[in-house]
């Protein structure tokens, strides 16, 4: 997972948005929190 890649999930994460969107997207953002926590835990 590239630098690029987390900026844009963390963005997506914090931003605020409707919330019928937030909805269609949380499994997306669900996935980005993993992806992130994964790394932060290799590091």
């Amino acid at each position: 997972m590239s630098i690029f890649e987390i900026t844009s999930c963390l963005r997506k994460i914090y931003a605020i948005e409707p919330a019928h969107k937030l909805k269609i997207d949380q499994n997306k953002l669900q996935n980005c929190r993993s992806n992130i926590l994964n790394l932060v835990n290799v590091l």
